[in-house]
C-alpha cells in the first residue's frame, strides 16, 4: 500500500505519542512537523527522524494527504480552515473548534470541497470500549436503560508543562476531558437528546507546580467541577461528572446498566487503563471480559488517523469523524448553557452510526 503522507502541526506535549504511533502503524510517511517555536519542531524532528521542521505557514504548501492539527484549542478554527483551503484532509485534536458555529462552518466547507475531517478523541477505538460495544450489541446486558461516567482528577497545573489554557474560556474539564466521556457514551449508547447540568469553580486560582512555569498562578475562568444529566436516544438516562478538583476517588470510568446486567468500562481518557467487567443478574460477581485487540501497544493516540487513512484510500467507514466530534461539541455547549442558565437544553444534531473497528482489515494492513 502506498504510504499516506502526513504533516504534524503543533509539536507540544501530546505530539510525541502521535508521532510514535504513526511510525508504528507503518503506512504513514511523516513529511514534516511545524510549530510557532521552530526549535521545538526541530527537537521533535530530530527525536523521530522527521524529514523537515518548518514554520507553520509552510505546511499548507506541502505535498501531503493529511495535516494533523495538535495545536492548542483556541487556534483550531483558523488552522483547520486553512488546512481545508489548501486542499488537504484534516485530522484535528479535540475540540474541532471553539464554538458550534465554527465547527458547522468547517464541516460544510470540507463537504463542499470533497475533503475528509477526522477528530480526536479516538480512545473509543481502543480495545476496552470496542469490547464494551460488542457486548452491548450481542445482548449481554439486555437493553441499556442508564449509565454513569465519572472522570475526575487533580489539576493539570501539577503535571502539564503549559497548563494555563486549560482553565480559560471554553476549556476547563468540561471541554478538556468531557469529549472523552461523551464520545465513548455516544458510541456505546447513541445520540444525545437533551441535558441539564450544574457546575462550580472550586478554586478561583490554581498554583502551577509543574515546570517550566512553577510558582505562577492561573486565574480560573471555567467551572472545574461539572455534573450533567443526559438523555440519550431510546430514553437512556446518563450522568457525566468531570472535575480537576478530585485527586482521590474510587469512581473513575463508565458503568452501563441494562435490563439483564451491568457493564463496567475503564476511564475513556485512556487506551490502556483498567479492565472490562461484566455481571449478569444471575452471576455471583463481576467477571473480566477478554478484549478485542489486535495491537500490542498501550497508548494508541493516533489510531483515529490510521482509520481515517484507510477510509480515504479504501472508502471504508470513518469512525473518529468530524460529524461525531460536532455532535459531542454541541452536547458540551448544551451542558455549559444548562449550568449557566439553570435549564434543560436540547441537542439538535444527531451522531452518525459508528461501526466497530474492522479487526480483519487492520490485521491485514498492519501485518499483525
Amino acid at each position: 500500500m502506498t504510504k499516506t503522507r502526513v504533516a504534524i502541526m503543533g509539536c507540544g506535549n501530546i505530539a510525541p505519542v502521535y508521532v510514535k504511533n504513526l511510525k508504528r502503524f507503518g503506512i504513514f510517511e511523516i513529511v514534516a512537523c511545524a510549530d510557532v517555536d521552530l526549535q521545538r519542531a526541530k527537537g521533535l524532528s530530530s527525536e523521530f527522524s522527521i524529514k523537515e521542521a518548518v514554520e507553520p505557514d509552510r505546511v499548507y504548501d506541502l505535498d501531503v494527504d493529511i495535516v494533523v492539527n495538535l495545536t492548542p484549542p483556541q487556534h483550531h478554527y483558523n488552522i483547520n480552515k486553512k488546512v481545508l483551503e489548501s486542499g488537504k484532509h484534516l485530522y484535528s485534536e479535540k475540540p474541532l473548534c471553539s464554538t458550534v458555529y465554527e465547527a458547522k462552518e468547517i464541516l460544510e466547507f470540507a463537504q463542499n470541497k470533497g475533503l475528509i475531517i477526522g477528530c480526536a478523541p479516538d480512545t473509543f477505538l481502543g480495545a476496552n470500549i470496542q469490547t464494551a460495544k460488542k457486548l452491548i450489541q450481542d445482548g449481554w446486558i439486555g437493553k441499556p436503560f442508564a449509565a454513569n461516567c465519572f472522570v475526575m482528577y487533580g489539576g493539570p497545573e501539577k503535571w502539564h508543562p503549559n497548563p494555563h489554557f486549560i482553565f480559560k474560556k471554553f476549556m476547563g474539564p468540561l471541554f478538556d476531558i468531557g469529549p472523552y466521556c461523551l464520545t465513548a457514551l455516544v458510541f456505546l449508547l447513541g445520540s444525545v437528546k437533551k441535558v441539564s447540568a450544574m457546575g462550580k469553580i472550586t478554586f478561583n486560582e490554581r498554583l502551577v507546580t509543574s515546570e517550566p512555569h512553577r510558582g505562577e498562578k492561573i486565574v480560573v475562568e471555567m467551572p472545574t467541577y461539572v455534573t450533567a444529566k443526559i438523555l440519550f436516544e431510546d430514553d437512556i438516562i446518563g450522568n457525566v461528572t468531570v472535575s480537576y478538583d478530585v485527586p482521590a476517588t474510587n469512581l473513575r470510568g463508565i458503568e452501563i446498566y441494562g435490563e439483564e446486567g451491568t457493564l463496567i468500562v475503564p476511564d475513556p481518557n485512556f487506551f490502556d487503563y483498567g479492565r472490562v467487567l461484566l455481571k449478569r443478574h444471575d452471576d455471583q460477581e463481576f467477571k473480566e471480559v477478554p478484549v478485542i485487540n489486535p495491537f500490542n501497544y498501550d497508548n494508541l493516540r493516533g489510531l483515529g488517523i490510521l482509520d481515517m487513512a484507510l477510509a480515504i484510500r479504501l472508502k471504508t467507514p470513518l469512525r473518529a469523524s468530524g460529524s461525531l466530534a460536532f455532535h459531542v461539541l454541541e452536547t458540551l455547549f448544551a451542558i455549559y448553557t444548562s449550568l449557566q442558565e439553570e435549564r434543560f437544553v436540547d441537542v439538535q444534531s444527531k451522531a452518525p452510526d459508528v461501526p466497530l473497528l474492522d479487526m480483519k482489515l487492520l490485521r491485514e494492513v498492519l501485518c499483525i
